[in-house]
């Protein structure tokens, strides 16, 4: 639990504008699922459920709930034409004893620097750890495998170049049968 307490930190410190709660977990998702794809292990090391709206981390209100009462994070309400939309989190203070190594912090740099914003054309950006979070059922864990996560392709992506953040990479597709 100690390392999503500090991924959460860590995501939201690099977020000058905070994020949405569901902004979060899919940010913590991808940093997961990235890493998981390089190292087979996650970062947070923690499970994942597949809620309507995103893949949620199970334990992540209860970090919210820690962080919050211990004051390193903060919860503002964004407020619009119509009524509240929702709570942007904010990061306030560092956690002591930051447990997250160098890797981790690559990692997640990477899934915030692709989503600046709001996490939107997430399969464009990973269309196989979107297939692996679409393609759960409702409600039920979303399972990290390397068989699973390494062969899922999105149908829709299979093109020879991506323009992910300005720059061209190359698809390179092992399994595209």
């Amino acid at each position: 639990m100690e390392k999503l307490y500090h991924a959460v930190l860590w995501i939201l410190e690099k977020s000058p504008n905070g994020r949405a709660r569901l902004d979060l977990a899919k940010l913590l998702y991808y940093s997961d699922g990235v890493h998981f794809q390089k190292h087979a292990e996650m970062i947070t090391r923690g499970d994942y459920i597949h809620l309507e709206d995103s893949p949620y981390p199970v334990k992540l209100n209860e970090a919210l709930l820690f962080l919050k009462e211990k004051g390193h994070i903060d919860a503002i309400p964004k407020i619009e034409g119509n009524g509240i939309q929702g709570f942007t989190l904010r990061f306030l203070k560092p956690m002591e004893g930051l447990v997250l190594s160098r890797e981790d912090k690559r990692v997640m740099m990477k899934v915030i620097e692709t989503f600046r914003g709001r996490v939107v054309d997430e399969n464009r950006h990973y269309p196989n750890l979107y297939e692996n979070y679409v393609v759960t059922p409702l409600f039920d864990s979303i399972p990290f495998s390397v068989d699973r996560i390494n062969t899922k392709i999105h149908v829709l992506v299979q093109k020879s170049l991506l323009n992910l953040s300005g720059k061209m990479f190359r698809v390179l597709f092992e399994r595209s049968e």
